[in-house]
């Protein structure tokens, strides 16, 4: 679209807007950072200046003081809602002293806790699968578990403690797998851990609370990353636990372009808007400092919004 046509639909003679253009527009233009100081990286095209000052009548229609981008074709606004996340399912009741709390890794099918050891080679893995789960080993060995059918089997860990597995189906539906290393590495060991697991949801440390409307998790990783997802595989928000605040954001971010400070839960946060992505990072209550990526489909105060209902859970001794 050249100069002229653009001003025969977006000038002072264009057609009157309608109710859902001016919604829009206004959506859009909630996410500009022209009513705060930043700090630019790019600087703007002579072009695109005479592009945007001659789109500038919708803006005004819409009761907005600055412009918007014309080229931008307009996209259907997300809505945020209320998220929901996953459980892990069981629990290993009377945890071997020596095994530290669990920590939670989730993929499509598979969850993951993992009990770490203080001795760092004698962990035990409890994996919940929607489907039997495929082992490497050639060779197993029958046992049964409260009744049911299981069978033991080694997996191969080059360089590493030995590590033996057993899995069963412990309801329709529910495949279970326990895997110990070093000193759980044993029939009999296995066995006994088997016993104790119970059917006793576990929250994962990381959450978020607020999300688009339909958006479903994705993964999380040991309770340091959570990735929810919409219908496409652009369409991504994620959470990362880092160990501090990065004073540099701005040289650090991909594609990073405006800085601004903003207020997340009463304390002062730093957002950054990159070639693709929102990017901001926050201190959570309980000292808990965290990324988050966002689409540039949502809002400022959406990415905000969803910034204040992020939590991170201590971790228990």
């Amino acid at each position: 679209m050249n100069e002229i046509n653009l001003l025969r639909t977006h000038g002072p003679d264009a057609p009157k807007a309608s109710t859902e253009t001016l919604r829009l527009a206004k959506d859009r233009l909630a996410g500009e950072f022209a009513a705060a100081p930043v700090r630019r990286t790019v600087p703007p095209l002579r072009r695109r200046t005479l592009l945007v000052a001659a789109g500038a009548a919708v803006v005004a229609g819409a009761g907005l003081g600055f412009a918007v981008r014309p080229f931008d074709r307009p996209v259907e606004p997300l809505t945020l809602v209320a998220a929901t996340l996953p459980e892990f399912p069981l629990t290993l009741r009377s945890r071997p002293a020596k095994l530290y709390p669990p920590r939670f890794s989730y993929a499509p099918g598979q969850f993951l806790a993992v009990y770490l050891s203080r001795s760092a080679t004698d962990d035990v893995y409890l994996s919940v699968w929607d489907s039997r789960p495929a082992r490497i080993s050639k060779t197993s060995r029958p046992v049964a578990v409260a009744g049911r059918p299981a069978e033991i089997y080694e997996e191969p860990n080059p360089g590493g403690p030995r590590r033996l597995a057993m899995s069963w189906e412990r309801r329709p539906g529910q495949w279970v797998s326990l895997t110990g290393h070093g000193m759980f590495a044993d029939d009999a060991a296995l066995l006994r851990l088997a016993e104790h697991v119970v059917d006793e949801p576990q929250q994962v440390p990381l959450r978020v609370h607020l999300a688009p409307r339909g958006w479903r998790v994705a993964m999380f990783k040991d309770d340091t990353i959570l990735t929810l997802q919409g219908d496409s595989p652009d369409e991504t928000l994620t959470v990362q636990v880092v160990p501090r605040r990065d004073p540099d954001l701005l040289r650090k971010v991909m594609g990073a372009r405006e800085e601004r400070r903003v207020t997340v839960s009463g304390r002062e946060a730093r957002l950054i808007r990159a070639d693709k992505i929102w990017f901001l990072q926050t201190e959570v209550p309980g000292g808990a400092v965290v990324n988050l990526h966002a689409p540039l489909r949502l809002s400022v105060n959406q990415v905000v919004a969803i910034a204040e209902q992020i939590s991170v859970t201590p971790r228990r001794p």
